[in-house]
């Protein structure tokens, strides 16, 4: 994203918080083909939560997936979570492992180490937490102007 890291923030924890719903919808379900897609929705909130708390400490996230160079910029600024002080790092680190060659988007013959989902979840959710109330204050102060617009179309009759 490019411009206004204050809007960048509040797009960035508004696509967090869309994706965590979606995997929240799913995690409830019992069927272990669930698992790689709800890895997959983890994986995008982190990101986009990452890039949000950089962006609104000021940067400008880059571009990329590599969520443990967005994770160490975080810290550098700060960002911590309530709990153990690695655990963060650890289950970020352990979603970027299992996402090589976008892992979690396609069916892949890497091996790889994932963290045990409940575990995913629970963190995901704090950090969830700590960049939503870095970033609220921030979009309350914005004025509501669109950033973007979508139409959809109907099947044609």
């Amino acid at each position: 994203m490019a411009g206004n890291t204050n809007i960048d923030a509040v797009a960035l924890l508004n696509s967090a918080r869309r994706f965590y719903k979606l995997a929240e919808i799913g995690f409830g379900e019992s069927d272990a083909d669930l698992e790689q897609p709800l890895y997959f929705l983890y994986f995008q909130v982190v990101e986009n939560l990452l890039k949000s708390y950089l962006a609104a400490r000021g940067k400008n996230p880059r571009s990329g997936h590599k969520i443990t160079q967005f994770y160490r910029q975080a810290e550098e600024l700060g960002l911590t979570i309530e709990g153990d002080p690695y655990e963060l790092q650890n289950v970020v680190s352990l979603l970027e492992s299992g996402n090589q060659n976008s892992g979690f988007r396609y069916l892949t013959s890497d091996s790889g180490s994932i963290p045990e989902l409940r575990w995913t979840r629970d963190v995901v959710g704090r950090l969830l937490t700590v960049v939503a109330t870095l970033v609220e204050p921030i979009s309350a102060s914005l004025p509501s102007t669109p950033v973007k617009l979508r139409i959809k179309f109907s099947k044609p009759a």
